[in-house]
């Protein structure tokens, strides 16, 4: 898959995800079960937040890095950020992780197999496996 065609499915699949949160009922958002522990609000905050990532490791593969040490947060730090936001805020700050990743796989002087492993794993397919659960959860509650 080149560049065209990752950055066009990752665009679709956060179409598709968004689709799938308009569904879930604002009293819903918070609530926990849709994976044991989390939210649809979590998990949204989740791919967000890795989604952002994967824009600053493109950013320092651009910058001559080529295996990036990993920075992350843990995981539980990454979801009580995210509870301290109100939903819109949230869903902005997903955009523009969104388009720092965007930037930065457009910045890249060609797509290494890292870069491509971290466009493919925490974009399109982390929305659309995100996107499933969340669809079952909503299902569920009728």
């Amino acid at each position: 898959m080149n560049r065209d065609e990752m950055l066009k499915r990752e665009s679709e699949s956060w179409d598709a995800f968004r689709e799938v949160l308009e569904a879930v009922p604002a009293a819903a958002r918070t609530e926990e079960g849709v994976v044991p522990g989390w939210s649809t609000q979590d998990l949204v905050w989740h791919c967000a937040y890795w989604t952002d990532y994967t824009g600053s490791v493109l950013e320092r593969i651009a910058g001559g890095e080529a295996d990036p040490a990993d920075t992350s947060a843990e995981e539980a730090e990454i979801l009580a950020q995210g509870r301290t936001l109100e939903w819109d805020d949230m869903l902005a700050r997903a955009e523009q992780a969104r388009e720092r990743m965007r930037a930065a796989a457009l910045g890249l002087e060609e797509l290494t197999p890292l870069a491509v492993e971290w466009i493919e794993g925490d974009t399109f397919e982390h929305y659309e496996d995100h996107a499933a659960q969340i669809q079952a959860f909503i299902a569920a509650r009728g």
